[in-house]
């Protein structure tokens, strides 16, 4: 009969072969005879654990009981605590181990990794530093270092700790990942893109890494390639989300909506979160198969499960203010694409009355530039919140006793919907950038106007109350950088249309009806902006060429930089307003640079800017009120070319004497419906 000692060796043998079935069977019969065996009760420990873990918690106390300096029994249960997610049991475990031993690299490893699960960011650097001085010879540890000094902000000496990383250790691939990660968040796209092709050249079949490059692809314009890793990534991985996510995105970017939507719906089905369901919103916004009212449905479905149930038992209370003190405004946004928006924080900060008002600025940029600097001059008082979770930027505006918390991103990219969630101030509302209700019951209303929200026909679309503004929901700030409008050359030139606004917008019936223009005006032509996607310019393309449009009369556009994007306006005799998602910036782009636009008017908010902006500026003859009248509009305006060239002409001024440029009057108009809340 075997001796304990032989039935260990005999246990130790097949565990390391892999034969555990052999191992238990021996640490159990070991046990049987000596049932305080502290490395036996170990081993046995970490053999159950995947199948029993309450019994291997059982089995890893008896043997710290038995052998209170075993490190292997504190550190194997610091690894199923972190395995079961308990970040703060596992933490106190790695801790005992390294009471015994001070710098077992592994231990410090996964102590860093403990902590860092539970949002310890700080104690995690501390833990990967020293893990990678002991033991400059584990690649893990610089690169978990690099990770954790970008989340305390130290983005510097993150890069730099990676960059060490892959210098001492160019063939592991996830160091060459990480580094990509971070270059890329700091801004130096095309140097990422090189890590993450290392990372592949060393490992194919690395699904993260084809995921993060078809990220950084998308980041220079490469939408097409960014689209191919994104698909190798779920080749390899069927069931990444983020990877899903990211093709659903890039795909509605691109202007092919339907399958974007797929691609989110799939991608939330896999890990549902709300960023992905934000996403998923915004695609649906260029839906012409949706209604109104499924579309306010979608909304309000996204809130009840992310948004709603964040909201606190009890709502705050307005602050009493004493005699003349001021209301306290707050402005939250994150990352703007756009120069029409920061142009619009700008006015409404430059046009505020600080004796009444108090303005604080909560802006989340990716990449603070000149332009945030500007922002951060005009503002009460300016905080930087990028790095802040929902929760604590809901916190701190809760500390800033803010009367009035206004939203500027909606659900487009960058947003902080979920600190709004957490109703941090008494009234909050939502305006400029979002045609639709973000379906939030902490959101009290959606500033907007009488046309674009008509009195008792949009009310029912919104969860939010409608707070209308006399002229315009919102501001133009004309480019400083536009050339003027070039006078139009008539002569044996054919009329050209043309539509600047995203390719997500062309829309079935837009698509149809425009097709019909080009048939009803002989020889006209159409210009269009086409995303940064070759695979999408084409597939538009086709779709007009199905219609019986010929491709030689369209003209597909890639996304452009500012001073060609204004220059490609000069060639254009009328433009068109897609729908049922039509242009607001974009509209005031052509009227600016004396481009007329034709528009539909809509059911809601999406549908119905253009007709607003040109009721504002009293160009109502350029308003359908179907696609059928789009057509023959279109068709009449086409015989009259002079009249358009007269119009071209006199278009900026108009702008300069509407509302749509009237900033200082706009900014007054607000003041007065934030006091009326």
């Amino acid at each position: 009969m075997a001796t304990a000692e032989e039935l260990f060796l005999q246990g130790i043998a097949a565990h390391q072969t892999g034969d555990l079935d052999t191992a238990e069977r021996c640490y159990r019969q070991l046990l049987g005879a000596t049932p305080g065996h502290a490395p036996c009760l170990s081993n046995l420990a970490s053999i159950v654990s995947r199948r029993d873990p309450e019994e291997a918690l059982g089995l890893f106390r008896r043997a710290i009981a038995a052998g209170p300096d075993l490190v292997d029994a504190h550190f194997n249960l610091g690894n199923l605590y972190r395995r079961l997610g308990r970040s703060r049991d596992a933490a106190a475990a790695y801790e005992d181990a390294l009471r015994i031993v001070p710098d077992a690299p592994a231990a410090l490893v996964n102590l860093g990794l403990a902590v860092s699960d539970d949002g310890n960011w700080a104690r995690a650097v501390e833990c990967f530093a020293r893990a990678a001085t002991v033991a400059p010879h584990l690649p893990d540890a610089l690169v978990y270092l690099g990770d954790a000094l970008a989340r305390v902000g130290r983005v510097e000496e993150a890069v730099l700790a990676l960059r060490e990383s892959v210098a001492r250790f160019p063939d592991v691939p996830r160091g060459h990942y990480n580094l990509g990660v971070h270059l890329a968040a700091s801004g130096s796209t095309e140097e990422a893109i090189t890590e993450f092709e290392r990372a592949l050249q060393l490992s194919p079949d690395y699904a993260e890494a084809h995921n993060a490059l078809g990220v950084a692809l998308e980041t220079v314009g490469r939408a097409d390639d960014a689209q191919r890793e994104y698909r190798e990534a779920l080749g390899l991985k069927p069931e990444f989300a983020d990877a899903w996510a990211n093709l659903g995105t890039s795909l509605g970017e691109q202007g092919r909506c339907t399958e974007g939507v797929d691609a989110l719906r799939h991608a939330l089905a896999l890990a549902p979160n709300a960023g992905t369901g934000s996403t998923l919103l915004a695609n649906l916004l260029y839906s012409a198969v949706l209604s109104s009212e499924q579309l306010r449905d979608e909304h309000a479905a996204w809130a009840s499960r992310y948004a709603d149930p964040l909201a606190p038992a009890e709502p705050p209370r307005r602050r009493a203010r004493v005699g003349n003190e001021r209301v306290r405004v707050g402005y939250v946004f994150g990352e703007f694409r756009s120069r029409a928006a920061l142009a619009f924080v700008e006015a409404l900060l430059a046009h505020h009355d600080r004796a009444r008002f108090h303005v604080t600025v909560y802006a989340s940029p990716l990449r603070p530039d000149d332009a945030f600097t500007r922002l951060r001059r005009l503002a009460d008082t300016w905080r930087p919140v990028t790095r802040l979770s929902d929760h604590q930027l809901a916190d701190l505006i809760r500390g800033d006793e803010i009367d009035i918390l206004a939203d500027l991103n909606g659900h487009a990219s960058g947003h902080r919907l979920m600190a709004f969630a957490r109703k941090p101030a008494a009234v909050q509302l939502g305006m400029f950038s979002y045609p639709a209700t973000t379906g939030m019951r902490a959101m009290d209303y959606r500033v907007t106007d009488p046309t674009t929200d008509p009195p008792g026909q949009t009310d029912a679309l919104y969860v939010e109350k409608l707070l209308r503004l006399p002229d315009l929901g919102w501001v133009y700030v004309p480019p400083a950088d536009a050339p003027a409008p070039a006078a139009p050359k008539v002569a044996r030139r054919s009329f050209t249309f043309g539509c600047l606004n995203h390719p997500g917008k062309l829309s079935d019936p837009c698509v149809g009806a425009w097709a019909a223009i080009l048939k009803a005006v002989p020889r006209s032509r159409l210009v269009l902006l086409a995303g940064q996607s070759v695979a999408s310019a084409e597939a538009i393309a086709a779709r007009f060429t199905s219609l019986g449009v010929s491709s030689d009369r369209l003209e597909l556009v890639y996304r452009l930089p500012s001073g060609d994007y204004f220059e490609a306006y000069q060639p254009l005799d009328l433009a068109l307003d897609p729908f049922p998602y039509g242009g607001a910036v974009t509209t005031c782009d052509a009227l600016w640079m004396g481009v007329p636009v034709l528009t539909v008017a809509g059911r809601d908010a999406r549908g119905r800017q253009g007709m607003s902006l040109l009721s504002a500026i009293g160009l109502p003859e350029f308003v359908a009120d179907t696609p059928e009248q789009l057509v023959s509009l279109a068709a009449t305006w086409a015989e009259q070319r002079g009249t358009l060239a007269e119009l071209r002409g006199t278009l900026r001024e108009m702008m300069q004497q509407s509302p749509i440029t009237a900033a200082a009057e706009y900014v007054k108009h607000l003041e007065a419906a934030y006091r009326s809340v």
